[in-house]
């Protein structure tokens, strides 16, 4: 029996634990508007806000990047590192081979797999563009994005 079975499993217990959490504190991002002069434009920001983010969703959508996608570049991460670190292990003569390349793929897999937890729902660059050009057409200013 492999004594690095329970060790493993627990790995991925946190790992997976840790992810939930992180996703779970990600917020998206939002547009920062630069203070007008203007009362009628500094009391409309929040309104014009939420009206032009409706009109992107229903436009251009938040994030047009594929989930089929991502998963299939997590895969590859995750394969690429898992192969690097094997082609290494047998160059230097490393007698834990086959361990060192599982870890190193499990370690890709599970790092692209938090960022893409982490940045499911951000808007991507056409979103932003779509919320800031209706906002100027608003008579706001955005500085960028936070």
């Amino acid at each position: 029996m492999n004594s690095t079975f329970p060790r493993a499993s627990a790995k991925v217990f946190f790992s997976a634990l840790a992810v939930a959490t992180l996703a779970g504190c990600a917020s998206i991002t939002a547009p920062v508007i630069y203070p007008s002069d203007k009362a009628s434009v500094r009391l409309n920001a929040e309104a014009d806000l939420q009206s032009c983010r409706a009109q992107a969703d229903e436009v251009v959508g938040a994030n047009t990047t594929p989930t089929r996608k991502t998963g299939v570049r997590v895969a590859q991460r995750g394969a690429t590192e898992f192969v690097d670190k094997a082609v290494e292990s047998l160059v230097v003569g490393s007698r834990q081979v086959w361990d060192r390349a599982r870890g190193a793929g499990a370690g890709a897999m599970a790092g692209s797999l938090t960022l893409m937890a982490l940045n499911w729902n951000e808007p991507d660059a056409v979103y932003r563009n779509y919320v800031d050009l209706c906002l100027k057409k608003r008579g706001h200013r955005v500085l960028g994005w936070r």
